[in-house]
């Protein structure tokens, strides 16, 4: 029976519905299989994925010393994983004994045979992000790449190297503590990394980058590529010279009197600028002295009789005619005010007179209390506002995260609960420098004035923010207050500041000096945070005090003014002018001896100065294999560090910006522990 043609189209339509249906289906299934997938196979999928976006990490800026030399710089360190898979069977365990001892020998935290198992289980496992070390230097990692199996490169030997940048501190620990770290993860901002962050950390950029075989990443040509921006660089007002000259001053005299901290200070007289601060803390685990707290900023202090001088400067404001010789009835017994008694240290008068000169030279409590009792007992207020317009009352306003906020307590304050903290006794014990607490570095910053002839100075620590050869922000000095006292009455405390070291606290420890120096004592008995003034430390044979001596030197000529503070000493003696002066004078005349009194450092030898006839190397693309030292002249500080810590060539630095002369050959074979000094310019 034959079939009609219409039949026959009918049927061949209905057949064509049918697959195209069928094949609807099967797509769909395919989706719906995609979409309720196993959620870790999919991610390993998605994890193969073609291309991606790298960040460009940037390269944070420099801090300089001002004498030119690099306090603070980024360095390149590796993490070091291992692909097992990019291995050959026949290699890996033909060669796994030989690279398990090298590993050892580099990496002694796994024995050769426990990092043969590591190794072994990896590659049974098949894991091709096997962590190997962490933060290795890029001499380290060149010489791992030179280890059995590693030696064969990436794609065979399975050595994965990732590059990323770590701060360093060519002079270690010197000024560590100012020069500070920044912790994002903790919100830490400390010294000048945190005040200077922002300048110094850069701005990241991005890369679109694909995969190609053996799970390497090329770039690719993108429109949208930002390139990395590194950070500015920022330059210190710091002279490293004169820092280690404070810092082992004061870690000498920290010792010799078994104290539990202290600081010390240097700064420049005409402009504020800090050429040198040092805070030391005893570490009672080690017994050795660390910079772990920032006392010349953070801690406010009782500082005792170095506060005469901000008295002796509200005196001498609110009385011109005051003079050096006028008399002083101090007694020869205790002085009583309100319901407690006065006395001095020492007695140095016959018939309880003594002119106003001496009251500062000798330090006396009773002859500064009677000044300022007799002058503001009516009108305390006139007072408090005299040492208000002096500026001890606020923070200076460094910048530097931490400043701690000072006590200088008003007539007029009250308690949360509206008790007067203003006693009948607190005019008196305030003259003296006790029921008020300030930092070291307010207390140098007023001394530094008298030095200056009156001009209160700023002090700073940064000069310069710049990148590359562009300066970005300059900071000159600022004055505080263009006069804190007429000229005549700082002509008369620079004579009382001289005379403590000719002919009074000072005399012993000072008066010698080939040069001339002046300043003022200061010794505060210790307050326990539970126990106040009665504390006694058991073993020791004497109250605990807080000891200053604060001054400026030449005398004749003021350049530095400098403070140190000596906290808790435990040893044989226990006032200023034993404790913190010989502190004192041990920085002075050193830093005499350097800066005052010779000529400047005499430039390297052995350099080359014809940069023009060496060709700069490609830091990014240098050969590391080679023996002979290279030319980084042109180089910035960053790229030559990069090159030489490559080769395990230690470096010295001198100057800013970049490197122009160089004090090994080019050409030399490299030795080992060879150092480099390199000069640098602002070219």
């Amino acid at each position: 029976m034959n079939i009609e043609p219409k039949t026959d189209t009918l049927w061949k339509t209905h057949l064509v519905y049918v697959l195209v249906l069928l094949f609807a289906v099967v797509i769909i299934a395919k989706i719906v299989l995609m979409i309720t997938k196993d959620s870790k196979e999919y991610q390993a999928l998605a994890e193969q994925r073609e291309y991606r976006i790298r960040e460009l990490e940037a390269s944070r800026g420099n801090i300089f010393s001002a004498d030119g030399n690099l306090m603070a710089t980024s360095v390149p360190v590796f993490d070091v994983y291992f692909d097992t898979k990019t291995v050959e069977d026949e290699v890996f365990y033909s060669q796994i004994d030989t690279l398990s001892q090298q590993l050892a020998s580099m990496l002694p935290r796994r024995k050769a045979a426990e990092w043969k198992q590591y190794l072994s289980n990896a590659k049974t496992e098949g894991k091709r992000y096997l962590p190997i070390a962490k933060n290795q230097s890029l001499n380290n990692y060149r010489k791992m790449q030179q280890f059995a199996i590693f030696k064969m490169g990436p794609n065979r030997g399975g050595i994965i190297g990732e590059k990323k940048m770590r701060r360093a501190r060519p002079y270690n620990e010197l000024a560590g503590r100012m020069i500070g770290y920044v912790n994002e993860n903790e919100n830490l901002y400390v010294g000048i990394e945190g005040a200077y962050n922002d300048q110094l950390k850069g701005q990241n950029g991005h890369q679109l980058v694909r995969r190609i075989h053996h799970g390497d990443w090329v770039p690719v040509d993108s429109d949208e590529d930002v390139d990395a921006r590194n950070g500015n660089d920022v330059v210190t007002t710091f002279d490293i010279n004169l820092q280690d000259i404070v810092e082992s001053a004061l870690n000498n005299t920290l010792t010799e009197n078994k104290a539990e901290q202290g600081c010390a200070i240097l700064m420049d007289v005409e402009t504020g600028y800090i050429r040198a601060m040092a805070n030391l803390k005893l570490n009672h685990e080690t017994g050795d002295y660390e910079e772990s707290y920032n006392f010349a900023m953070a801690e406010r202090y009782e500082p005792g009789s170095v506060f005469k001088i901000a008295s002796m400067v509200v005196l001498l404001n609110n009385n011109p005619n005051m003079k050096l010789t006028d008399k002083v009835n101090i007694g020869n017994g205790a002085i009583k005010f309100s319901n407690r008694t006065m006395k001095d240290d020492h007695s140095f008068t016959k018939d309880g007179i003594c002119t106003v000169q001496e009251v500062i030279e000798q330090s006396s409590n009773k002859g500064t209390a009677v000044l300022v009792t007799k002058a503001f007992a009516t009108h305390p207020e006139k007072y408090v506002d005299g040492l208000y317009a002096l500026g001890l009352n606020k923070r200076i306003g460094t910048g530097i995260a931490g400043e701690a906020q000072p006590l200088i307590k008003h007539p007029n304050d009250k308690t949360k609960d509206g008790r007067k903290i203003w006693s009948n006794v607190s005019l008196p014990w305030m003259s003296i420098g006790y029921e008020v607490n300030v930092t070291p570095l307010q207390l140098i910053t007023l001394y530094n004035a008298i030095a200056n002839g009156g001009k209160m100075m700023k002090p700073q620590f940064v000069t310069e923010v710049r990148h590359g050869n562009q300066t970005i922000e300059k900071y000159d000095p600022v004055v505080l207050n263009e006069q804190i006292a007429s000229p005549e009455a700082i002509a008369m405390l620079q004579t009382m500041l001289e005379g403590v070291v000719e002919r009074g606290t000072a005399k012993r420890q000072l008066a010698d000096c080939n040069f001339k120096t002046a300043g003022k004592t200061g010794t505060a008995q210790y307050c326990d945070p539970r126990m106040g003034y009665k504390y006694r430390e058991p073993g020791v044979g004497h109250k605990l005090y807080n000891t200053t001596f604060v001054g400026y030197f030449p005398a004749d000529k003021p350049k530095y003014s400098c403070i140190v503070v000596v906290n808790r000493a435990r040893g044989r003696f226990w006032a200023a002018g034993s404790v913190s002066a010989p502190g004192f004078r041990e920085i002075a005349e050193k830093v005499y001896a350097m800066r005052l009194g010779i000529q400047e450092d005499e430039p390297l030898t052995d350099s080359i100065s014809a940069p023009e006839l060496l060709p700069t190397i490609d830091a990014d693309h240098f050969n590391f294999q080679t023996t002979s030292v290279p030319n980084v002249v042109g180089l910035d500080i960053t790229d030559a560090v990069y090159v030489l810590e490559g080769l395990g060539i230690k470096t010295c630095f001198n100057g800013q910006g970049r490197v122009v002369e160089q004090s090994l050959p080019v050409g030399d074979t490299i030795r080992t522990n060879s150092v480099m000094n390199l000069k640098l310019e602002r070219l």
